[in-house]
């Protein structure tokens, strides 16, 4: 996977509908704008409705043009980047939502042309799941929560799953697109985001994130999601 750095924080993003705990963010820009890897705790739902957005997974390249919609499964790290002018809006949407519930895989769905986040809704509900990758992601999913409990270095994991230390940052990256480093890090700020969606305050995620300090935890939660800590809390924290 390719590690891109966000260019400006062109992001918008509010709650869509708070009863069912959805979020939405949006890009309008007139320049190319891109995302380091990253991932979600919810599903993502990316539709383009101006210009083009190509999503890098481990599973591979999603190229979405106007139209199209993208689905990105929940803890699925990945990066995105889009031309020189294009609009894009995400959902965000809880992992049991009856719309998303089961998807494991990334998709594409191409000439949609959702003019509404319930039209994308709809159209995603009608897509099929393949119970055939349930038991490989529960796999995954095991040895993901392993590498980020920071109770365990990661020699300590390798040497549990019998790699060298070497072999088993290799062999992490070929599975999940990041080093377990990455991923460490990339989880944190996954954390931090619900956090600031709640509204606690930047500096005291930064510190419980255990973040070198608030500039520093400003600058990467920029690089992966296109906004400042306190913009994106902003849009959820009622005055």
């Amino acid at each position: 996977m390719v590690y891109i750095r966000a260019m400006s924080a062109l992001w918008s993003y509010r709650p869509y509908n708070r009863a069912s705990c959805i979020e939405m963010g949006r890009l309008e820009t007139t320049g190319p704008i891109s995302q380091a890897a990253h991932f979600h705790s919810e599903v993502q739902i990316a539709i383009v409705t101006h210009g083009c957005r190509v999503y890098s997974s481990p599973l591979g390249d999603l190229c979405a043009s106007a139209g199209d919609m993208v689905i990105i499964p929940a803890h699925l790290p990945h990066a995105s980047q889009g031309s020189t002018a294009s609009i894009v809006t995400h959902l965000y949407a809880p992992s049991d939502h009856p719309s998303v519930r089961g998807m494991v895989i990334p998709q594409i769905i191409r000439r949609v042309h959702a003019q509404s986040p319930y039209e994308a809704l709809d159209a995603i509900g009608s897509l099929r799941r393949d119970e055939r990758h349930d038991k490989q992601f529960a796999s995954t999913g095991a040895l993901s929560k392993k590498v980020v409990n920071q109770e365990l270095d990661i020699n300590s994991i390798a040497a549990q799953l019998g790699y060298s230390t070497d072999g088993f940052i290799r062999a992490f990256r070929r599975q999940f697109g990041m080093t377990p480093a990455a991923y460490r890090l990339a989880h944190r700020l996954m954390n931090a985001r619900s956090k600031l969606r709640r509204g606690d305050a930047i500096a005291d995620v930064a510190y419980a994130m255990s973040f070198a300090d608030q500039s520093h935890f400003g600058r990467l939660f920029r690089r992966a999601y296109g906004a400042t800590p306190a913009a994106y809390r902003s849009a959820f924290v009622v005055p």
